[in-house]
This record gives structure tokens, C-alpha cells and sequence, in this order.
């Protein structure tokens, strides 16, 4: 993308509109590709929230695109950017690497600790922060945002920087329920296909429990009749846009 300097930390977009390709460096850790979309009327005066989406495991690569393929499409209508006009920000995830760590080896799911970050997991956090500074954001209206995969990020995420996500929705995925009380404080929405076989929904489940002990502003719901692809269903139902953009901090 190229891009005019205008002030400090400010960057000008020359494509608006539309999805670009881009590459975040990150020292030490390599490159980490992703598709921004700024709305068409963007000029680095007004802020605008900032919608971070984490993939699936199927969406992994390098083509900075496959990422893409879900939500994305429904997020960029013409649509949904006049409604809820925002930056759009899709990371994609190196083939053999995850978002979060997650242990299958023996069979089981073990969610390891937040605290451990993977290499995709940093990179994509450090891209938030960098977004955030080099362009206007409303740092009141950050949404992390995670489906399968990516829900998994979205809870790693979550409990290593809480204090820089106003709201977050996961879909399909888990973590450990351990690190819930780490950020308690941010709405959060979950949900889940009771009959999922790739991620056991017990996992939402869990989280779920300890939030509620916690009192925190979430909310968690099943699917009854469904398996793991549900996020088509969580994303179309109207009520899921109208609850995300109406979140904003003090």
C-alpha cells in the first residue's frame, strides 16, 4: 500500500474501500502478512473503530489471502461498511503455527498458558498495537474478534492486553478458563455448535462457567443442532453487528 506521511504516527491509505496486502515485520519474529480495509471517506482526520479478525486453522498460509475467505466478504459489503463503517484488519497465520498453544498430542485438548504466547500469536498482538498508532483508531472501539482458531487467539489475546479491547466475540473456540478473570472486565460474547466435533464445546462451556462465577459482562450461546461451522449463523444474525459497534469505553 502506498502511503502519504501527514504528522506524527499518521499514515494516509491511497486505496480505500477495498481489502489491500500488507506485511508486518516484527524484530526477531519475522513476517506476519494481512489484509487492511480503510472506509472510503478515511482521510486521517475522524477516528474510526478497529474490527481485528483471527482465522481458522484452515485459512493458515502465506498467500494473504485465504484469510479472507469467511466473514470477511460480509464485513466489506457495501452494506455493512456504509452501517458500521470501520478499519478492517485480517492477519493470516503461517501454515505451521497457531494463533494460541494448543496440545492434541495424547488425543485431548490442552489450552496452554496465555502468558506463552506462539510466534503468530505475538506478531498478531503487536500488529493491533501498531495499527493503532499509525492510524486514526478510536482506541474506545477496539473489537478482537476470533472464529475456531482464532477464538483461540482471541482468548490468548485477551489475557495478555485486556486494557487495549473494548469487546470481543469467539466462535468455536476455548482457552484456559483459568485466565477469564484476567479480563473480566471486557464484553465479551461466545458461541458455540453443541454438536461441534473438532473443538469440544465443553471448552466454551468452560470459560462460560467461570466468567459468570466472575459476574463479567458476557454472554454464551449454544447452537443446539449444529457442528463446528457455525460463524455464517453468529455474524448474519443482525443483533451480533448492532452489539459489537455499540461497545465503546468511557
Amino acid at each position: 500500500m502506498l502511503t502519504l506521511s501527514c504528522g506524527h504516527d499518521l499514515d494516509i491509505p491511497s486505496v480505500r474501500g477495498e481489502f489491500v496486502s500488507e506485511v508486518f515485520e516484527l524484530k526477531g519474529y519475522g513476517s506476519l502478512p494481512y489484509n487492511i480495509l480503510f472506509p472510503e471517506d478515511y482521510n486521517g482526520k475522524r477516528e474510526y473503530p478497529l474490527v481485528f479478525f483471527l482465522h481458522g486453522a484452515g485459512e493458515r498460509g502465506n498467500d494473504n489471502k485465504s484469510q479472507l475467505k469467511h466473514i470477511a466478504p460480509f464485513l466489506s459489503s457495501t452494506e455493512n461498511r456504509a452501517k458500521f463503517p470501520a478499519i478492517l484488519v485480517f492477519p493470516q497465520c503461517p501454515t505451521k503455527d497457531y494463533w494460541a498453544s494448543v496440545d492434541r498430542s495424547n488425543g485431548e485438548w490442552n489450552v496452554g498458558s496465555s502468558d506463552r504466547p506462539t510466534a503468530a500469536g505475538l506478531k498478531a498482538e503487536k500488529l493491533l498495537e501498531d495499527i493503532i498508532k499509525r492510524y486514526q483508531v478510536d482506541e474506545k472501539r477496539v473489537y478482537l474478534n476470533g472464529i475456531s482458531m482464532g477464538a483461540f487467539g482471541t482468548y490468548s489475546i485477551l489475557a495478555r492486553c485486556p486494557e487495549k479491547i473494548t469487546a470481543a466475540i469467539a466462535v468455536s473456540g476455548g482457552g484456559d478458563a483459568n485466565n477469564a478473570v484476567k479480563y473480566k472486565e471486557v464484553p465479551l460474547k461466545i458461541f458455540h455448535g453443541k454438536k461441534d466435533s473438532v473443538v469440544p464445546v465443553a471448552l466454551s462451556r468452560n470459560i462460560a462457567s467461570e466468567l459468570e462465577r466472575l459476574k463479567a459482562p458476557f454472554s454464551y450461546m449454544e447452537y443446539p443442532d449444529m457442528d463446528h461451522n457455525i460463524w455464517d449463523n453468529v455474524y448474519k444474525n443482525p443483533e451480533t453487528l448492532t452489539w459489537l459497534f455499540s461497545q465503546s469505553k468511557p
